[in-house]
């Protein structure tokens, strides 16, 4: 069952498709430059009445990969590897886990995870390889798909690995929505994808944001709830 619920309800006259970001989490600065991924995207909506849902399970996880060439805005991001982590609490300790690069690929090492004291955060630390031919390895932000019936994990916040680094992840209870046709993993500019919406759950107990689109491509308010199931 998942943690938190995100309802859209189309009110426009055309059918429409729902695309769902996580806010960048916060980040330590030798990250550089994070990208934002395509969490999800819905099946068509119905003009007029239609709705559909999204859930969020707010479970986190380490993702890295490889890929062919540098991060850039409409390149769509392939995992290799995640590892679940937990966040700090100020009565236990955060996950770290280990990267490294095996057989020309960026995987998580099985036995390097390790634990360190931050609240609300992760870390992923990068072993030694060599930078300028493994140049293009990535690390970041995953969570499981918000689309029902889809468990994949998927990348929401990337950037590129550099070696010999301790990565410090806070993530955001902070959601955007916006209408378009891009694949899951997909890296986009969200600023450029015209009018979202967005649902922030910091410090609410409520689990369920309702939120409707416009036929003139606004959003109302979000109205926010509890959940009866």
């Amino acid at each position: 069952m998942a943690d938190l619920k995100i309802i859209i309800k189309n009110k426009s006259d055309e059918v429409q498709q729902y695309l769902i970001f996580n806010d960048v989490p916060a980040f330590s600065q030798n990250a550089g430059k994070a990208w934002t991924n395509v969490w999800g995207c819905s099946p068509g909506v119905g003009a007029g009445h239609g709705s559909t849902t999204f859930g969020i399970h707010e479970t986190y996880f380490a993702v890295c990969g490889m890929q062919q060439q540098p991060l850039a805005t409409d390149l769509t991001v392939q995992t290799s590897d995640y590892e679940t982590v937990k966040l700090g609490t100020e009565k236990t300790q955060a996950t770290k886990v280990a990267m490294k690069i095996e057989d020309g690929g960026a995987v998580f090492d099985k036995h390097g995870a390790t634990e360190f004291e931050k609240n609300g955060s992760f870390g992923i630390q990068t072993f030694e390889y060599d930078m300028t031919e493994y140049k293009y390895a990535f690390c970041g932000l995953g969570m499981k798909s918000p689309v029902p019936d889809q468990e994949d994990v998927v990348p929401v916040a990337v950037w590129q690995a550099k070696p010999n680094q301790q990565y410090q992840i806070t993530p955001k209870r902070i959601y955007y929505i916006s209408t378009g046709r891009y694949n899951a993993g997909r890296i986009v500019n969200v600023a450029e994808l015209g009018t979202t919406a967005t649902i922030d759950f910091t410090g609410r107990k409520e689990t369920v944001a309702t939120l409707v689109f416009n036929n003139d491509l606004s959003y109302d308010p979000v109205k926010y709830r509890f959940g009866q199931d």
